[in-house]
């Protein structure tokens, strides 16, 4: 008989904490905690699999607990339930791996599908953590080659994932495309693993357009292409050096042209396990600019691709935010001008407006 998995409750509010033991104690083992200090001592004895924990605690915080857990353990699966946040507030909690948010009140139903689903996404890692060591015994080879190598492994790793029916290459074909696309959420994570930054950073880049699919009344399809392609937008990175993975800013000429290609580079990790086109020409040109001057084609204006342009402006959001000491307590108004001046000539105004307009709405609806 297969072991429940342990579930920890990390709650102050009696009320909650006691809704969410009846919730999950028919289907997993549930433990109770009513602080984060009770929190970190479970976790010290207990083989936690997955947590819900409140942002807005007394004493130790659940940011300050989801840091402490990811100094010990990168495995644990996180779901923040609370009626507090902002907008500062989710991006860091993010930055810690954070699996999905429910507000509350929250009802069963919301409960059980996401634990289900970040249970699932656990047990998922085994077989990419494998990909993973194997990719560790090609670290004697030439970076050229290593770097073929990593691209043939990981194709070839999505390819036998579409032969068990884990594909989103058909996208008439729609029956499993949640679970597809929290899969390859995971696979992106384990493959960007050489530097979290990469993985947290498409994390966020995923939950801002999700705010562009919200706004923009997306077609299930186009949903589908857009978050796809925010997980997979910077896989070509997997061959750089980590030191100028994140940017091209420090680079030398020579880096910071293999910066420039990782677009392409992305493209071709994916292309041969027949990735939808339109995700691919998503990853291709999500460097580009609305005025001509990015890369590679120097497309402009609507002649980039619709989710291109999205990422864009995610992709500077992110950027600006990160740059303050502490994003949790910047203002969106600030944010906001800041983001107007850097995006002239660079990012789509219209579409800058809509996310702008998106990132208020969400974040008063969370207050």
């Amino acid at each position: 008989m297969t072991e429940k998995p342990n579930i920890l409750i990390v709650d102050d509010e009696l009320g909650p904490r006691e809704s969410l033991r009846m919730i999950l104690k028919p289907s997993y083992n549930v433990l109770i905690a009513e602080d984060g200090y009770q929190a970190l001592e479970i976790i010290k004895q207990v083989p936690i699999d997955l947590i819900t924990l409140d942002l807005r605690m007394p004493g130790l915080s659940g940011i300050d607990v989801l840091k402490e857990v990811r100094e010990s353990n990168k495995d644990i699966q996180v779901i923040v339930i609370t009626g507090y946040g902002s907008l500062g507030t989710i991006t860091t909690a993010s930055q810690y791996g954070v699996y999905d948010y429910i507000s509350k009140p929250f009802n069963v139903s919301d409960v059980t599908m996401v634990v289900q689903k970040s249970l699932d996404k656990k047990r998922c890692g085994t077989d990419i953590k494998k990909l993973l060591e194997d990719i560790g015994t090609l670290r004697g080879l030439s970076k050229i080659d290593r770097t073929k190598k990593i691209f043939e492994k990981c194709a070839a790793f999505i390819r036998d994932l579409a032969k068990q029916g884990v594909t989103i290459s058909n996208a008439q074909d729609r029956a499993n495309d949640l679970d597809c696309i929290k899969f390859l959420k995971l696979l992106s994570d384990i493959l960007q693993n050489k530097t979290h930054v990469l993985a947290e950073h498409a994390e966020r880049i995923h939950y801002y357009t999700s705010l562009f699919c919200n706004a923009l009344h997306l077609t299930n399809e186009e949903k589908e292409v857009l978050e796809v392609a925010s997980y997979f937008h910077d896989i070509g990175k997997i061959g750089i050096e980590v030191e100028y993975a994140e940017s091209d800013k420090y680079c030398d000429d020579k880096q910071s042209q293999e910066w420039r290609q990782h677009p392409e580079q992305g493209v071709a990790i994916l292309a041969p396990v027949n990735f939808a086109p339109a995700v691919l020409s998503v990853i291709h040109h999500h460097h580009e600019r609305y005025d001509g001057k990015g890369f590679p084609d120097g497309l402009k204006g609507d002649e980039i691709p619709l989710g291109s342009r999205i990422l864009r402006i995610a992709n500077v959001y992110d950027a600006l935010l990160l740059a303050k000491p502490y994003p949790e307590t910047c203002s969106k108004q600030n944010i906001a001008r800041e983001l107007n001046g850097y995006g002239e000539g660079e990012l789509d105004p219209h579409l800058l407006q809509i996310f702008l307009k998106a990132i208020q709405c969400n974040d008063e609806r969370l207050q």
